[in-house]
């Protein structure tokens, strides 16, 4: 192999290296070293880019020529890599930056451990600027709805620097505090989760180290001691650090903050002193808090340059290390407000500062990982350590994926997360999803290895945080996320055949790339992170980039996780919203959407969504910019506009129950809109759908008919969910006299079933479902009377038996929902035991008058969600009795077919016939409890009939074997035996015995043997040819039979039983 094939081959494996693009002048020595190779193209432009005085090294190791001295001037100690030249080859690692060689990364001796540069952080600022010590809070800010994770140290104080600490509060006595900050930013503004694994330094979950003032101290002093710990404490060379202050923005009223310059050429000349722009220099938690200017801390791994080109580029070499935030202001819906105070936030990630004080150029390097991989390279048992120069790219990023989305996963459940498919917890599922899928499709890690690290972590990180100690804790989080391994590998086999259909799609469309939407359906549904799709594809012979990524990109923005929920689509953006209260346009009322009749309303808003605009009148088109242009759309979709009424009668998706749909229609009858969802935004409940007719007219009369055939359904799953919220607390606490609590955990309302969350931490038993299920149907039959009232909520809270959910926020007055009792027999005597025998919740969603309306209830689906809650389907009305004359049926057809006599001959066609049928039954949508006890009658009956055949074949075989050898005897000496074997049927096993015995018995004899079964059309031929014989078995076979396979001593095929004397016939002829 040449030098330049050896270089080619070790750059191709680093190809997860991207940063500044190269000059053209280097694109041009690069593309003459190497060709069209993409992968090593890139990693050596970025060489060339990043380290001008190894370009002769890099030149020279390939052959090409010397390129003329750089204007800049070289490294004063470029980086010597362990091989001895420029390319990096020690698989994730990324080189010592002392220039010794990779292999001592785990053997020499740290001076700062990451226990110890945290450690010094926080003495630092406490013991020495007096900073009050404050732990970290909550990674999972459960109290604050605006985050989804604590993504800053500053998300507890939030308080503190909006002016709204209560006075009585301890922060409101802190003037100064220190800390180091769970973070997470995998959602919302903040949100990592798509760069880990490629680079070296991005996280889903990090360190904050920080200090902060609140109306103490300000701009001087946060850089004054920033810099005195870097270069006193830490040790770090001040000509490497580089300083950013924001330039301002006229628009927006904000100057450039000079004074934080003029304080920074106190330490550092004015060529490391850089001014940025909004985006990276004026820091914001996200779409709504404290925010203000910042200056940045960055650091050059290399030196000895003048690096400030390379400051905010993404560049991994001059990385930004601390951010100080002077809050000044607050965002607002309305936009930027100034604090009435000046504080301090400051952060620096604690995995980033250790790469640099530890002589590493990776965070994946440091101490804080090691015990990570060793302990994922032992459960997943791949061959290559990550350390290793033979550990493939994909291999790499997997260990990272995987070490990572551990530590994140283990404090978030810790603090008390939960993976579910809503806001946060659908983040952290997503997390594990990735992760375990990287570490099963590159690692070969075995189900179960992601949960058994979450203990190694905890050992590392309880050293700072005590609650990490606690082994309850570790053992919950353990079990949590193996559930969640285990519901992920079903999930991933159904994803593959989406997957698989997403292929055939692409080849009948004539495309070359996955769609966009199946791309997102994969990653959304089924936890396939992008570029798992994307390598997936390039497998199947899909062309780069391999998938739609811009449609991709667009769907994924639209389901962007904001706060803590999924965000659908803005039908009404906050502008509009906005033109619309200044236009004092009224929120809609829908007190009428209780009252279940046909209601008349004005419209008062129509929005065209393909142009986001408000209009005064839409119809089978939509207004495009320039705005007084219309273009005429033939195919739009069915979600093209809303209507905006100012009294509805239609119910909006709330409360876990989803919309009602119906027909907005013009009193004169001159259009129509069909309704397909329904949401409410600001006050403002929007009709979305699509114009049927006409033309829609702001100010227009209209009739609103919601399709209450649908609305009965979707009301009597909402009463069944009550109900069955208060049997299951029946069955299970009370029956059982169990001390764990059944608590509701979610639900959802649809119009053909409901799905209930509980807390439970075990299977339900077929008794505790059909008991269940029971109750439910007894108090149907009693039909018992529906009441609801509004009540004060103080008032409300009293009810004895009241079911509200944990956490809840509910209104003032809140609508009482009593199944069986008057809500004014229940306010006057609050306190009975009496109503613990009723359901009785807060509700705002429409309900049956009586549960006699449901008719009937039957549970098809009872399953885990997650350690600790269970999941239970329940259907009513037609659903449940459709489900219920299924099984009648299917059970019906089951005792046909297994009633069905049986032999030899026809045993396996019965056991096809029955696992055929069980699948069906599998597929179907049963009443559970009678489901599950066909499918195991069927599952003993099938092996039943499985022992059976076992005998049967082996009785088959003696008499078989018996038959060949008498046959044998009686044709001793022949020299040709041709013969109809008809005794056991077309039956192969039986055949081979007789064709074994009798050349056994004539080893020179040629075999010409047939089986027939005239019953099912089948036959079959066997010939068996000696080698002395000098002819060949597949000729004779195929000569008699017009086909056949073998060799030229033994052949076989298939023929019709009704041509069985012309086979034998054939057969003579061609032996004479």
């Amino acid at each position: 192999m040449g030098k330049h094939e050896e270089l080619n081959q070790q750059l191709s494996q680093n190809a997860y290296l991207e940063g500044a693009s190269p000059s053209a002048a280097d694109a041009a020595v690069v593309k003459e070293i190497f060709g069209d190779n993409m992968r090593a193209m890139n990693w050596a432009a970025r060489m060339a880019t990043l380290y001008a005085g190894e370009r002769k090294a890099m030149s020279t190791v390939a052959g090409a020529p010397e390129e003329k001295k750089e204007a800049k001037e070289a490294p004063k100690k470029k980086p010597v890599f362990s091989n001895g030249n420029a390319v990096r080859h020690f698989g994730g690692g990324e080189g010592l930056t002392d220039g010794s060689a990779m292999e001592n990364i785990r053997t020499r001796e740290l001076q700062w451990p990451i226990a110890k540069v945290r450690q010094t952080f926080v003495d630092f600022m406490s013991k020495e600027k007096g900073q009050t010590f404050v732990p970290s809070s909550s990674s999972v800010p459960l109290n604050d709805p605006t985050l989804l994770f604590a993504n800053a140290g500053m998300n507890q104080f939030k308080s503190i620097f909006l002016g709204t600490v209560e006075p009585n509060d301890y922060f409101a006595t802190l003037k100064g505090a220190v800390n180091s900050q769970k973070c997470i930013r995998a959602g919302g503004k903040h949100n990592d989760l798509d760069d880990v694994g490629k680079d070296t330094y991005h996280h889903t979950f990090f360190e904050m180290l920080g200090n902060w003032s609140f109306g103490d101290y300000f701009k001087t002093e946060a850089i004054d001691w920033a810099w005195h710990l870097m270069t006193k404490v830490y040790g770090l060379p001040g000509d490497r650090l580089y300083a950013t202050y924001f330039e301002g923005v006229k628009e927006l009223g904000l100057e450039p903050d000079l004074e934080a310059k003029n304080l920074w050429l106190k330490y550092l000349p004015e060529s490391h002193i850089l001014p940025g722009n909004m985006k990276d220099n004026f820091w914001e938690m996200g779409d709504v808090g404290p925010c203000g200017p910042c200056s940045e801390i960055h650091y050059d791994r290399i030196g000895g340059r003048n690096a400030a080109d390379l400051v905010n580029q993404d560049d991994p070499m001059v990385l930004e290390l601390w951010n100080l935030v002077f809050m000044t202001h607050t965002r607002t819906e309305k936009g930027l407000m100034t604090l009435p105070n000046k504080h301090v936030d400051t952060g620096m990630g604690l995995e980033r500062i250790a790469s640099v004080l530890q002589g590493v150029y990776s965070n994946y390097d440091t101490d804080a990982w090691w015990r990570i991989f060793d302990k994922l390279q032992e459960l997943s048992g791949y061959e290559h350590s990550y350390y290793s120069s033979s550990c493939p790219e994909d291999a790499v990023v997997a260990y990272r994926v995987c070490a990572d989305h551990i530590r994140t996963i283990t404090v978030a459940l810790c603090d008390g997360g939960v993976p579910d498919n809503n806001g946060r917890g659908y983040v952290l599922r997503r997390i594990i999803r990735r992760a375990v899928r990287y570490g099963k499709e590159f690692l070969k890690a075995p189900l179960g290895f992601f949960s058994k690290l979450s203990a190694v972590v905890a050992e590392e990180l309880s050293v700072f945080f005590e609650e990490l100690k606690n082994k309850d804790a570790v053992e919950r989080i353990t079990a949590i996320v193996y559930d969640e391994e285990v519901a992920f590998d079903k999930t991933w086999n159904v994803g593959l055949k989406h997957f698989n259909d997403a292929l055939q799609n692409m080849k009948k469309a004539g495309k070359k790339v996955i769609s966009g939407e199946d791309s997102f359906v994969l990653h959304d549904r089924y936890g396939f992170p992008r570029d798992l799709t994307m390598i997936m594809a390039e497998k199947a012979g899909c062309e780069e980039p391999f998938i739609d990524v811009e449609k991709f990109d667009q769907l994924m923005e639209d389901a962007k996780v904001v706060g803590g929920n999924m965000k659908l689509k803005q039908f009404l953006s906050v502008n509009n919203i906005d033109i619309l209260q200044k236009d004092k346009v009224p929120a809609t009322v829908d007190d009428s959407k209780y009252i279940w009749e046909k209601t008349s309303s004005t419209i008062t808003g129509i929005v065209d969504k393909a142009a986001d605009v408000l209009v005064d009148e839409l119809g089978k088109y939509t207004f495009v910019k320039p705005k007084d242009k219309k273009e005429k759309v033939e195919d739009l979709t069915e979600e093209h506009m809303c209507v905006i009424v100012d009294e509805t009668c239609f119910y909006y998706e709330s409360g876990g129950q989803i919309w009602d749909t119906g027909y907005i229609k013009a009193k004169d009858g001159s259009f129509s809109v069909k309704v397909n969802k329904v949401l409410s935004m600001g006050g403002y409940i929007c009709h979305i759908g699509k114009v049927e007719s006409g033309i829609v007219k702001k100010g227009a009369e209209v009739s609103l008919e919601v399709d209450y055939d649908r609305r009965l359904n979707v009301g009597a799953n909402h009463t069944v969910t009550h109900q069955l919220n208060h049997v299951l607390r029946e069955v299970l606490e009370f029956q059982k006299k169990s001390h764990l609590p059944v608590n509701q955990k979610g639900s959802f309302v649809e119009a053909d079933f409901m799905r209930f969350d509980f807390s439970w931490n075990e299977k339900l038993s077929q008794e505790d479902i059909l008991a269940t299920e029971e109750i439910l149907n007894n108090h149907i039959k009693e039909k018992r009377p529906v009441y609801d009232k509004l009540v004060p909520l103080d008032e409300a809270m009293k009810i004895k038996g009241l079911r509200a959910m944990f956490g809840e926020k509910y209104p003032d007055p809140v609508r009482v929902v009593s199944i069986g009792k008057p809500v004014e027999d229940l306010l006057a005597d609050p306190t009975s035991e009496e109503w613990k025998k009723y359901s009785i919740e807060f509700c705002g969603g429409t309900h049956l008058k009586s549960l006699e309306e449901i008719q009937e209830a039957v549970v098809v689906g009872e399953e885990a969600l997650m350690k600790g809650v269970r999941r239970v389907t329940v259907l009513t009305r037609e659903p449940a009795r459709k489900a219920v004359e299924l099984m009648k049926a299917l059970t019906d057809e089951h005792d046909k077919i297994f009633s069905q006599p049986h032999d030899a001959s026809n045993i396996d066609d019965k056991i096809k016939a029955i696992q055929v049928h069980s699948k069906k039954i599998g597929d179907a949508t049963l009443p559970i409890v009678a489901k599950a006890r066909l499918q195991k009658t069927i599952e003993t009956e099938v092996k039943a009939l499985h022992a059976e055949k076992k005998t049967l074949v082996q009785k088959i075989k003696a008499e078989a074997l018996e038959y060949g050898n008498k046959l044998g005897e009686e044709m001793k000496g022949q020299k040709v035996v041709i013969k109809a074997v008809n005794n056991w049927g077309a039956d192969r096993d039986a055949l081979n015995e007789v064709s074994t015995a009798v050349t056994k018995a004539c080893p020179e004899a040629m075999v010409f043997l047939t089986a027939c079964d005239a019953e099912k059309g089948k036959g079959l031929a066997l010939t068996v040819v000696p080698k002395a014989a000098g002819k060949s078995a597949v000729e004779w076979i195929k000569t008699s039979c017009g086909k056949g396979g073998g060799n030229a001593e033994k052949a076989q095929t298939g023929f019709v039983p009704a041509d069985e004397a012309k086979v034998l016939e054939a057969a003579l002829k061609w032996t004479q």
